[in-house]
């Protein structure tokens, strides 16, 4: 007798084995990004002497705000790329390939800045936001796709999706910093990034024929010279402009800036072409990136100025145990695995805690993780030093608003918009973060200590002025985002418009 498989059954397996793979090459992917981005900040101020790039807390702040800004700014352009030439599944093969081979140019380039200074390596980092960008927001559309026609699916599959960059982050982060102060270095963890991209980029091609039943026809076609091209040249003018801009940082902020808000308003005309409860809600998704980049400003600053604070004018003290400045960040993603898991069953009984509502607690959350700085730093006005229990506090607060705010966002793209405009979507979303960057680089400018400086207490008190007009702004503007939330709610009721 022939065996009947359960269609229904079958399909569950499908779709688990491929928010697995999505997820696994997602692990491997963040704890190589994250071994960096951990300690970035500490790497561009540490000296060249001990493999640093030397630079002052200013520069370092504004560096940092480009070289982040412009990886989020690629996104909308990657995921044109590859939703007209390339298709999703073989945008995120070609581009984590490619992202494993960047990461090992700037691993050859960093061994040489004592030779050629901070310019060998920038000429290898600025090869990575255009490849990036082919695998960030694909992925999870991708996620978006597997889950297509269900609301609770998405929110929930794209909440595993995003514990699984915490897991990545989480080791990440624990291992760079001891690496970092260890007798091999920054190169040590250079090294551990690459070896993660490789990581990632072979699980992905090695499952990548599970993902059938969700590609379109573009992407099973084959490659022809008129769609190679674009492909090439999108790789080349990435490279060139994120070049040029790390090279002039100062300059390229404003520059991205306008870049990022042309960008946000071709999304947002775009929306108004569309018609009925399709441009309703999207354009509910649009005004909820508005709302994403006073977020992610405050979100920021858990890997700048958070990081700085801690290192200039901190015991390096939580609970009774002490920990490397950098390394204070992991109780981001160890409150995000212990409490994201739960999410699922929070959204499925508070139904009326819908996306709007979750971004204006979001904000105002935030708000007082800053202001919880500002009492850490007042409490240590007259010494200069801080309990690091207020750090520690301080991103606890700033995690569980991300979980509101991060994680859901990204599946209010694919419930909120029009199934052909994703990708486009997920790069303005990506443009939101870009802007968020580079208001963030300038405002750390703000406490940047003077190279050389030892006066704790002037940094203590500048650092507290800084947290706290950050934090009163929020929290005000977080409820003011609540009223404006309510009447949303109504107004789309009364349309017979339900959002999720």
């Amino acid at each position: 007798m022939q065996t009947t498989l359960n269609p229904v059954t079958n399909d569950s397996k499908l779709i688990r084995s491929q928010v697995f793979n999505v997820t696994t090459i997602t692990f491997f992917g963040q704890f190589a990004s994250y071994s960096i981005m951990s300690i970035f900040i500490l790497f561009l101020t540490l000296p060249m002497a001990k493999d640093g790039l030397g630079m002052t807390e200013e520069q370092a702040y504004e560096f940092m705000g480009v070289t982040q800004a412009i990886g989020y700014m690629m996104p909308i352009i990657g995921g044109f790329i590859i939703d007209k030439y390339l298709g999703i599944r073989r945008g995120i093969t070609l581009g984590i390939c490619l992202l494993a081979v960047a990461y090992l140019l700037v691993y050859i380039g960093s061994s040489h800045v004592h030779d050629f200074g901070t310019q060998a390596f920038i000429m290898a980092y600025a090869l990575i936001p255009a490849v990036n960008a082919m695998v960030g927001s694909p992925s999870s559309a991708l996620v978006s796709r597997i889950y297509k026609g269900d609301e609770v699916g998405s929110k929930s599959g794209m909440t595993y999706f995003y514990m699984a960059i915490n897991v990545g982050s989480l080791i990440g982060i624990a291992v760079a910093p001891m690496f970092m102060n260890s007798q091999y270095g920054v190169m040590s963890v250079l090294a551990i990034v690459v070896l993660g991209k490789a990581a990632a980029a072979l699980n992905f091609i090695a499952k990548r024929k599970i993902y059938d039943n969700v590609v379109d026809d573009l992407d099973k076609q084959p490659m022809t010279l008129g769609r190679t091209l674009p492909v090439l040249l999108y790789l080349v003018g990435g490279y060139t402009v994120a070049y040029v801009a790390y090279l002039n940082p100062y300059i390229s902020t404003y520059l991205i800036g306008l870049g990022c808000t042309i960008g946000i308003l071709a999304f947002c005309i775009r929306t108004m072409l569309l018609t009925g409860a399709d441009r309703t809600k999207q354009l509910v998704a649009a005004f909820l990136i508005l709302v994403a980049i006073v977020f992610y400003v405050l979100y920021n600053q858990m890997a700048t100025t958070m990081v700085m604070f801690t290192k200039n004018n901190t015991d390096f003290t939580i609970l009774g145990l002490t920990l490397a400045p950098a390394q204070f960040q992991l109780i981001n993603p160890l409150v995000i695995l212990a409490i994201g898991s739960m999410l699922p069953k929070f959204y499925s009984r508070f139904v009326r805690f819908t996306i709007p509502y979750q971004f204006a607690v979001g904000v105002i959350l935030a708000g007082v993780a800053m202001l919880v700085l500002w009492l850490g730093a007042s409490s240590g006005y007259e010494t200069g030093i801080a309990s690091g229990n207020y750090v520690g506090l301080s991103y606890f607060v700033v995690t569980i608003a991300e979980l509101f705010v991060s994680a859901v966002g990204l599946s209010m793209i694919g419930l909120y918009c029009h199934p052909r405009m994703i990708a486009f979507a997920m790069g303005a979303w990506y443009l939101a973060s870009s802007m968020s960057n580079l208001i963030s680089g300038q405002l750390g400018k703000l406490v940047a200590v003077p190279k050389g400086s030892s006066d704790k207490i002037h940094s203590m008190h500048a650092y507290g002025d800084f947290f706290y007009s950050m934090g009163m702004t929020a929290v005000v503007v977080g409820i003011l985002l609540c009223g404006v939330m309510y009447f949303l709610h109504r107004s789309l009721a009364n349309k017979g418009i339900e959002v999720a």
